[in-house]
């Protein structure tokens, strides 16, 4: 019997996907989610920051904020990866608004006049502009300061574009130390780790769907022992989940005992402390 069939699943429940089905809305991602919404709806904020520690869920808060919104009222462009330079972000972005093929060796200005008259016309069709960048913290100095440089579009009381920051604690500091990006950042919001009861309903929300009529395949005292391994963060949660849901399911087990979360847990640690050849 496969582990799907052991444990009355339709699909595995803690595999690391975008899937937004799975995503848990707990009351920090739902303050998160309100006020992504607000910083949007708003149109007049200029910047918003997303911070949470690696495996935090701010990736798939911004795939289900992005869900949220109107398509006939905003205009969403997401980069998943920050670390390049202002003018290479600007070339990487124009494709998903234009159909305008890229010049060879088209200069800064000549990226930033084609990027505006895309906002403008945007906003003629009465449609925001919504730049997200994830991985942020990755992003230089330089090119954060850069940033400002949209900001400016957002002139005469007429608000074009909102840009969003995603990105690991360290983006707070970073950001901190830089005043011309700093002050026109209007919202910032730092998503926490899960309380372990928050982890029990995360779990069971998983299982349920990926097809378990309760989810209740974790009992408490695995719970416990899930949250002091994994200290809610979830992707950490997925990972020793998925593995004691096996390692269960291997031993012939009716639920996942603590003892499966802790010989999970036990041997990643081993894994992690073992040499590099």
């Amino acid at each position: 019997m496969d582990l799907l069939t052991y444990w009355n699943l339709k699909e595995r429940p803690f595999e690391a996907t975008w899937d937004t089905r799975f995503f848990y809305q707990s009351p920090a991602h739902d303050e998160a989610l309100n006020r992504l919404c607000f910083l949007v709806a708003e149109r007049t904020m200029n910047l918003g920051l997303l911070t949470g520690e690696i495996g935090g869920g701010k990736t798939l808060t911004r795939a289900v904020f992005s869900e949220r919104l109107d398509p006939h009222q905003f205009q969403v462009v997401t980069r998943e990866n920050s670390g390049f330079t202002f003018k290479e972000l600007l070339g990487a972005i124009l494709p998903g608004l234009d159909a305008l093929p890229a010049a060879p060796r088209q200069g800064k200005l000549a990226l930033y006049e084609r990027f505006q008259a895309v906002v403008e016309r945007l906003h003629r069709e009465d449609r925001h502009l919504i730049l997200v960048f994830d991985e942020a913290q990755e992003m230089s100095p330089a090119t954060l300061n850069e940033l400002k440089l949209l900001t400016n579009l957002n002139g005469q009381g007429q608000s074009r574009l909102t840009i969003l920051l995603l990105g690991q604690p360290e983006l707070r500091a970073k950001i901190a130390a830089l005043p011309a990006i700093n002050q026109r950042i209007s919202l910032r919001f730092h998503l926490q780790a899960l309380s372990p009861s928050e982890t029990g309903a995360y779990v069971r929300h998983r299982l349920k769907v990926a097809g378990h009529p309760q989810g209740d395949l974790f009992p408490d005292d695995t719970i416990a022992q899930l949250f002091q391994a994994t200290q809610g963060i979830p992707r950490q949660i997925n990972r020793i989940a998925k593995l004691a849901l096996e390692f269960a399911w291997l031993h012939e087990k009716p639920r996942v005992a603590p003892a499966a979360v802790d010989a999970v847990a036990q041997d990643l640690q081993r894994q992690q402390e073992l040499p590099i050849p």
